[in-house]
């Protein structure tokens, strides 16, 4: 007997680079796997899936399979890796246009040949696609100084739940063609359409960075923090991470005993001319030396330092992950009050990740990012429901009224 999910082949007119076997979203499934060549083809398939009354479930570089509530009915994977052209890059305008299916890892290898970045934060960026990356608004250590995908996104092209591709924005900084569809489909879990294109911003690559770390008591966490917000050095970067989460770190263990030893660990970066970053290590430096912090280490590899904090966010080992949303002021409560666990913080935007609880008692929006298939039922994925809820619901009704895209992964049976 044939499963329900092998009902939708793929029509003969496709150009399909890869008909996989299949692949399990929280064990739901199998699903086939299907990867259109190109945007008329991913039309294509969408036309079918409604017709058939499937859904589609985009799964870019598969990074982030676990994110999201279990899958609610048939239908098949969405890969669009083989969508993934540059479309175009004037330098200097700074922005850029690629499809959605390009990596993380290839955009910035494409602009650091005009020595231009993207500071975005993405875990295994060599396999992250960048629409993946904008469907989960993912961003890490880079935030404070640099802003999220937000301040970089100026034009969006998605195909919608009639197969057809629509165009938000545009490729000039300065444009306010449609209206701002970009907020709606930048973290919306690939809930309200197939992202196939976007333009975005890209600044120059930082001359010159730099990093320091050093430990601190929990007594002393919220003055330390206190200090760096009102420090006239102005670093890009200012991390916290927990004894365990110091621990995991081989770039701390290397560098320095105290640096795995403290309650807190402190990391900060400083991105900019060469002659700036030598001024605001110094100014820092003389700064900590006033508040009677001694022993301040200098980290060799910055960027090394960063991706290994930002890989923390899929960490294989934790079983649960949490995303909370605190106002900067009360980050050093907020992470003191939790019993000794890996927690790490982008501590001046006031985003904590808190790894290994099964349940988070907080007044604050928290998001279950990682939790095992069986104890999905019982959690709620974004914590409490606020009144914002219920419209980003009425959005995904009103966008996708027959539940194609990600049906279930955000909003459960709606």
């Amino acid at each position: 007997m044939s499963s329900p999910l092998e009902s939708l082949a793929p029509h003969n007119t496709l150009a399909l680079l890869v008909h996989s076997p299949s692949l399990s979203i929280d064990e739901f499934g199998p699903l086939p796997v299907h990867q259109p060549a190109s945007v008329a083809d991913l039309g294509e398939l969408v036309r079918e899936a409604v017709a058939t009354g499937q859904g589609v479930y985009p799964v870019g570089g598969r990074t982030a399979l676990g994110v999201g509530l279990p899958p609610i009915k048939p239908g098949f994977a969405l890969e669009t890796t083989a969508i993934a052209e540059v479309i175009d890059y004037p330098a200097r305008d700074m922005t850029i246009t690629v499809q959605a299916g390009i990596t993380l890892a290839k955009v910035q290898e494409l602009l650091a040949t005009e020595h231009q970045w993207l500071p975005i934060d993405v875990p295994s960026p060599e396999r992250a696609t960048l629409g993946g990356t904008v469907a989960l608004n993912q961003s890490g250590p880079h935030r404070f100084g640099w802003g999220t995908l937000r301040d970089y996104v100026i034009g969006i092209s998605f195909v919608t739940d009639e197969g057809v591709e629509v165009k938000a924005g545009g490729r000039v900084v300065k444009n306010v063609a449609g209206y701002d569809l970009m907020k709606l489909q930048i973290g919306a879990l690939g809930t309200l359409g197939v992202l196939t294109q976007l333009t975005l911003k890209v600044k120059p690559k930082p001359e010159s960075a730099a990093a320091l770390a050093f430990g601190c008591d929990a007594s002393n966490l919220d003055a330390m923090l206190n200090l760096l917000h009102a420090s006239k050095a102005r670093p890009t970067i200012v991390e916290v991470l927990s004894r365990r989460a110091a621990g995991v770190n081989p770039l701390f263990n290397t560098n320095s005993n105290a640096l795995t030893t403290a309650e807190y660990v402190i990391a900060i970066g400083f991105e900019e001319k060469a002659i700036t970053v030598e001024w605001q290590r110094q100014t820092l430096l003389d700064e900590m030396k006033a508040a009677g912090v001694r022993d301040v280490t200098p980290i060799a590899e910055p960027a090394a330092l960063w991706s290994s904090i930002t890989a923390l966010q899929t960490r294989p080992e934790s079983r649960f992950i949490w995303k909370v949303s605190v106002p900067p002021s009360e980050v050093a409560s907020f992470i003191c009050g939790l019993p000794d666990g890996l927690v790490h913080a982008h501590a001046l935007n006031g985003i904590v990740w808190v790894h290994d609880f099964e349940s988070l008692a907080t007044k604050h929006h928290a998001t279950l990012f990682r939790c095992p298939r069986e104890l999905k039922a019982s959690k709620a994925l974004c914590g409490t429901h606020t009144p914002a809820w219920e419209l980003m619901k009425h959005v995904k009704r009103t966008l996708d009224p027959n539940n194609v895209f990600n049906p279930g992964r955000l909003f459960g049976d709606m």
